[in-house]
């Protein structure tokens, strides 16, 4: 598992990033989507229309213009907005991520605005050029007087990029944002099925054999080997054995393959082969991982 929260300026890019990652196997959140559910809950709306009054619904559900209308019309009523919506958002995001297994993207817009998260192992910033972000953002109906407004009230974008794991400039056309989406997504999806098998052999040699082979064709980044003093039932019987731990690091693509190298080297009749899914592990020492290993 990998948790990435994507986050950077409004219009950069951010939606092309998620849905190329989707496509390629992401399990993607939208924090947006989220934070929007929570005005249908009841406590909230009678909060907000305790504040700003009944002309905040419309037939019974909210009306976002008027929401963000008021929402972005003072840093008052911008604070009260976060401290209605945050909490329950934030919480609904963790509760969906603990759920979820694999390669994980968060969209969220303000990541680091609402004190960042424990759930994310790495963050990825977008940022563009503001003529392209003042275009793209006319689509929604913003005029670049909106984005200004809207943006007064977060976090500076230097600050922000310097507290993210990796920036990507969306400065150049559409195909070339796409094969950047389509180059980190690779790693990140390598990355996030990094695991760990385990099995134990009879003898020293049967051991670094395995070893050897594993190394030779790059089916794992690398392997430890320790001594055992193993108990276990077998047909029924419990027995002690000394044994020889063999542990290797490798990509999910690989595990396959490396099973089948470790049954043809061993000598057991059940190799007893295990694999363990690595989570919130050094993203440098998973790239490590990832690079090393041939698919």
């Amino acid at each position: 598992m990998f948790a990435v929260a994507l986050t950077g300026d409004v219009g950069a890019g951010k939606s092309t990033l998620s849905r190329t990652w989707r496509s390629m196997g992401a399990n993607v959140i939208d924090a947006d989507a989220v934070a929007k559910d929570q005005w249908s809950r009841p406590e909230i709306q009678s909060a907000m229309t305790g504040r700003w009054g009944p002309e905040v619904l419309r037939d019974g559900a909210p009306d976002y213009a008027k929401i963000a209308e008021r929402a972005f019309s003072n840093d008052e009523e911008y604070s009260f907005t976060n401290s209605l919506i945050h909490p329950a958002a934030r919480a609904e995001i963790a509760r969906r991520v603990s759920a979820l297994r694999g390669w994980i993207v968060v969209e969220i817009p303000l990541f680091f605005e609402s004190g960042g998260a424990q759930w994310a192992d790495w963050v990825v910033y977008v940022t563009a050029p503001d003529e392209d972000r003042v275009r793209r953002n006319a689509s929604r109906g913003w005029a670049g007087e909106e984005i200004a407004r809207r943006e007064r009230f977060l976090m500076a974008s230097e600050k922000k990029q310097k507290m993210a794991d990796r920036i990507l400039r969306n400065d150049g056309d559409m195909a070339s944002w796409e094969a950047s989406a389509l180059n980190l997504g690779k790693l990140l999806r390598a990355i996030s099925g990094v695991c760990e098998v385990t099995t134990f052999c009879e003898s020293a040699g049967e051991v670094d054999g395995i070893a050897s082979e594993l190394l030779r064709r790059k089916l794992a980044a690398c392997v430890n080997i320790s001594e055992a003093a193993s108990r276990y039932v077998w047909r029924g019987e419990e027995r002690r054995h000394p044994e020889w731990r063999l542990s290797c690091k490798t990509i999910e693509a690989n595990i396959r393959t490396v099973r089948d190298c470790i049954r043809k080297n061993h000598s057991y009749e059940l190799p007893a082969i295990t694999a363990t899914e690595l989570c919130r592990s050094d993203f440098e020492t998973l790239k490590w991982i990832a690079d090393s290993c041939s698919e």
